[in-house]
């Protein structure tokens, strides 16, 4: 990465009436997406690496945070697998829908009682 590229690229992308508009309006992340790459790859590549840093930082803590806990409250009984299914769980994002059981177990009782 050449100093005087990326400069070149600061002074274009400052004198960009647009994306000065898109830069008021959006967080830091939606409006460098909207950053043309072929106009400024350098300053994308940047700032791409640098917004990078904090969510893969986050991501690492928390792995670390919960292994700790774990670890230290179920240390005799746990194997490698144990760890591994708990780091998952605690770890996704995904959201169970309790509806749906709640629903079956509703049909069930139901139609036990008949």
């Amino acid at each position: 990465m050449e100093s005087s590229a990326v400069e070149m690229e600061l002074i274009e992308l400052q004198e960009d009436l647009g994306l000065k508009m898109i830069h008021k309006s959006q967080s830091t992340t939606e409006f460098w997406k909207q950053v043309p790459e072929i106009k400024y790859p350098e300053l994308k590549k940047t700032s791409v690496r640098l917004i990078s840093i904090f969510s893969t930082t986050y991501c690492c803590e928390s792995l670390y945070s919960v292994m700790k806990f774990v670890k230290s409250k179920h240390h005799a009984i746990l194997t490698n697998q144990h760890l591994t299914e708990l780091i998952r769980t605690s770890l996704t994002t995904y959201q169970p829908d309790f509806r749906l059981t709640a629903k079956m177990e509703t049909h069930k009782t139901s139609t036990s009682s008949k």
